[in-house]
């Protein structure tokens, strides 16, 4: 199977080194793996560099980009603009971080996954911080949610969602449309990718009002948001999540934003939201 991934890069000198190893040292390397530099100002271009001299898989593009790390549109443009300067027939495409590492059996075992179910259209490993001198999961999501450091899709799943909105939340979205095109997401928990930095370590404040925005382009509706903006509270613990969440939902509706989906679309989603929470509740397998 032939292999697509795009990693965007601002500022990843620090653990680009070690994620780069990962990726050569693949028993099934990806046939090409474009490096987008997004506007880093560290030794980051250096080390890109470096990798698509010494590895004719391996390719390097800078992507003009004004501002510092920015979660969502910021990281797609980067990636799409990757993807652009790639004219392989890829069968698997893969947006990655610069800041994880991949067990030596990354790409074979996921061929493995998409091999067995054609349809598997999203699958991914599970990502491990290091916590005390010790490896643990990651616990942001739930475990069955892909991760946006390690996304990787079927071409056909890819080009039915319609690739990945340049925005925050696209790691949602794309989960969302590919079950509802009637497609499989998998994370094998046995495979294990470090992380080499907590998500959303170096982001802005503004990311819970965002959440809110997101929840309303979402076409969740208010019962869901409710219930998703006190499930964010929980974990945090803050009690401005309540409010920054709502501020976002609110002015969203307000101003009118535009829907990321279609009302088909929205009313399956909120179906399958609510179906989760009622399995959640009842503990049903």
């Amino acid at each position: 199977m032939k292999i697509l991934i795009i990693i965007p890069i601002f500022n990843e000198a620090n653990h680009l080194d070690k994620c780069l190893r990962s990726f050569i040292n693949q028993t099934i390397k990806p046939t090409n793996l474009i490096l987008v530099n997004d506007g880093s100002t560290d030794d980051s271009k250096k080390i890109i560099n470096r990798y698509s001299k010494n590895f004719p898989w391996i390719y390097s593009y800078d992507n003009i980009s004004n501002g510092g790390a920015k979660i969502g549109k910021k990281i797609i443009k980067a990636f799409n603009f990757g993807k652009s300067k790639s004219n392989i027939n890829y069968d698997l495409i893969g947006k990655f971080d610069g800041d994880i590492v991949l067990p030596k059996n990354y790409f074979e075992q996921m061929i493995k996954h998409f091999k067995k179910n054609n349809k598997i259209g999203i699958c991914s490993g599970t990502l491990y911080i290091k916590k005390n001198d010790k490896w643990v999961h990651e616990d942001l999501h739930n475990k069955d949610h892909i991760r946006g450091a390690l996304k990787l899709y079927s071409k056909k799943c890819f080009d039915d969602i319609g690739g990945l909105i340049e925005n925050l939340g696209w790691d949602t979205v794309d989960e969302l449309l590919a079950i509802y095109f009637k497609y499989v997401t998998k994370v094998d928990n046995k495979i294990i990718v470090k992380h080499l930095r907590a998500t959303s370590e170096r982001y802005d404040q503004k990311l819970i009002y965002r959440q809110g925005e997101l929840m309303y382009k979402l076409r969740y509706g208010i019962f869901i948001s409710s219930i998703a903006t006190f499930k964010l509270f929980w974990k945090r613990k803050k009690i401005n999540t309540i409010t920054e969440c709502f501020l976002g939902y609110y002015n969203a509706y307000k101003n009118k934003k535009i829907f990321f989906v279609s009302k088909e679309q929205g009313r399956f989603i909120r179906r399958y939201r609510i179906k989760n929470i009622i399995k959640k509740i009842f503990l049903i397998n």
